[in-house]
């Protein structure tokens, strides 16, 4: 229902865009939620014949109980009677199966079930599905789990909503490595049992997090070919106060430095005019224009990560060139600021071993540079190394203790880590040493909203929209924290204005405003409205394919749904937060799977 999704993703604040420095970001919805969102009464698997006491794991349904006067039965055809007392006999092999399953007596259990399918007159009994299923138990207790999957296969042949032989080929398909076609069989006997099995829901909800944690492994491995959004780059730049700073100097335009740059002749010069250049766009958030650009600057100078016999005489020349006309102002960019920024560009895109190794050539040539350590410790963040990540923090302080961005970053990692006071300890610090920090400003409040102290996060982001006016990013988690105390007016204003400050393009506003109207008005078609529009401004912002998955879902449009994840994928760098998409995308592929398969069993689970 359009109530459950805006519960379930209901505007808790979402640091995706606010905490790119700490390399973490959250997906409002996990795939737990999705499974138990989708609990419908589910068509019953019809009643077959039941041994007493039969094994928990080969258990079947009670048998009916005949009519209580004999008189009243109807009479019998021979064959009729033949027929029946052959089914007898097939149900007493099945109950001498059960004991000898009990007894842990595997083999002689098989030859029993075995009995009972032979015997049994009509194959497509719901009878004889029960008795591959117990013969597939006691398969997979012998670990022969092809055989245990060829009979749970007969057993689904004769009865589709048999959910024991669904969870029992299910785990023979997980131990053969069949890992997303066990994943369908649990997800087909959670909707068949409208998920009141727990043990179905259960190892579904593992596979999924299994399945989305192997594929979002490999999706690292993969180089990833495109920056994520220019809203998202600009707010992790601003984040450094002496990035902030040069970026608000006079620049001249890529233009009128590629004049210059034509009829420049030394590699020096020339790279330091490319870095000039690479400045020039990011002022007009072409980010990927200023990475190729102080790629190709960065060429010109000793290779990354080689010694420095491997550098030829021009490279070593270029660089000392540099270096020199930056130290006489004549070079707008020191080489170590331009390999910075190449790093910098190099990690947001999920580049992270060339990241790391531009970070480690420029603290090369200034091992006191304080930004290369901070975006170094997000790295080592990022790549699950807390103790180096802590390292360069430390590194940073004993250089310089009154740097702000030190504690702006440093926060936002106890954040993380819900270390909530030590984050409003240092984000103070932050705010203090540099009132001009937007992100510390918009974390410090939120840190204070967690940890109870709503009077002064409120004051902390009026204080913060008073200084940044035009920013979205303040305005949009502004709205996000009035959001969480019930006032829906004010917060509705202050998405309607970040919209209107940001050109129209400020995606994360456009969500919150879609969710906004699930929330209040239940009306699911408007949410999907505006966060296509959110797509629509900014098709880089991963939150908004996320976010559009999760209203398709609400829609049953799993196809959308999917399609809506894979895109996300795309776009996603950080690990948990691929794990957690490619888990909800598997959760929504697998029931679209099914329903393509078999629409007959599973279209009414659906409705």
């Amino acid at each position: 229902s359009a109530s459950t999704a805006a519960e379930a993703y209901s505007m808790a604040p979402s640091n995706k865009h606010l905490l790119v420095a700490a390399g973490v970001a959250t997906i409002a919805v996990g795939a737990a939620w999705y499974l138990s969102s989708r609990r419908r009464s589910a068509p019953k698997a019809a009643a077959s014949p039941k041994a007493a006491k039969a094994p928990p794991c080969c258990a079947t349904t009670p048998a009916e109980k005949p009519e209580a006067a004999a008189a009243a039965a109807p009479q019998l055809t021979e064959e009729e009677q033949q027929r029946a007392a052959a089914m007898q006999e097939a149900v007493r092999a099945k109950e001498r199966g059960n004991k000898r399953f009990q007894g842990r007596q595997y083999q002689l259990a098989i030859d029993e079930y075995s009995k009972a399918i032979e015997l049994s007159p009509d194959p497509s009994d719901k009878a004889v599905s029960v008795f591959y299923g117990n013969r597939a138990q006691c398969w997979a207790s012998l670990d022969k789990y092809e055989e245990a999957e060829a009979d749970c296969v007969s057993a689904l042949a004769i009865d589709p909503l048999y959910v024991k032989a669904l969870c029992r080929r299910a785990m023979a398909r997980e131990k053969m490595g069949k890992v997303e076609e066990a994943l369908l069989d649990l997800t087909a006997a959670c909707m068949l049992s409208g998920f009141q099995n727990e043990m179905a829901t259960s190892n579904t909800d593992r596979l999924i997090k299994e399945v989305g944690r192997v594929k979002a492994e490999a999706k690292l491995l993969q180089p990833m070919t495109s920056l994520p959004s220019p809203f998202f780059i600009a707010t992790f730049v601003d984040s450094f106060k002496e990035h902030r700073e040069l970026l608000a100097t006079e620049i001249r335009s890529s233009a009128e430095v590629d004049i210059e740059i034509d009829s420049e002749v030394s590699m020096g010069g020339r790279a330091a005019l490319l870095a000039e250049k690479a400045l020039a766009h990011m002022v007009q958030r072409q980010y990927e224009e200023a990475l190729s650009t102080l790629e190709a600057a960065a060429e010109l100078l000793p290779p990354a990560g080689m010694p420095a016999a491997a550098a030829t005489t021009e490279e070593k020349g270029a660089q000392a060139a540099w270096e020199a006309a930056a130290a006489a102002g004549a070079a707008k960019v020191p080489p170590s600021l331009a390999l910075s920024l190449l790093g910098m560009l190099l990690h947001l895109r999920g580049n992270y071993d060339d990241a790391m190794a531009r970070y480690e050539q420029a603290l090369a040539l200034e091992p006191a540079a304080i930004d290369v350590l901070l975006k170094r410790s997000s790295l080592w963040f990022e790549k699950e190394q807390l103790p180096q990540a802590h390292a360069d923090f430390d590194t940073a302080i004993r250089l310089d203790p009154s740097h702000p961005d030190i504690y702006c970053h440093r926060g936002q990692l106890h954040m993380l880590q819900n270390e909530l006071s030590a984050a409003i300890a240092d984000l103070r610090m932050a705010v203090k040493l540099d009132p001009g920090s937007m992100l510390a400003a918009i974390q410090l409040g939120m840190a204070l909203h967690r940890n109870q102290q709503p009077t002064e996060a409120r004051a902390i982001f009026e204080q913060a929209e008073a200084r940044f006016s035009t920013s979205p990013d303040v305005l949009n988690y502004h709205g996000e924290l009035l959001v969480e105390t019930g006032e829906l007016d004010a917060a509705r204003a202050k998405f309607e204005l970040a919209i209107s400050v940001s050109g129209g393009k400020f995606a994360l506003a456009h969500v919150n405003q879609g969710v906004l109207m699930l929330h209040e008005q239940q009306d699911l078609e408007g949410a999907i409205t505006l966060c296509r529009k959110a797509v629509e401004v900014d098709p880089l912002c991963e939150t908004a394919h996320v976010h559009m998955a999760h209203l398709c879902l609400q829609k049953n449009d799993l196809e959308a749904a999917v399609a809506s994840y894979d895109l996300a994928v795309g776009l996603l760098r950080m690990k948990q937060e691929l794990i957690d998409c490619f888990s909800m995308r598997e959760a929504a592929a697998a029931q679209l799977a099914l329903l393509r398969e078999q629409p007959e069993v599973f279209g009414p689970v659906m409705e």
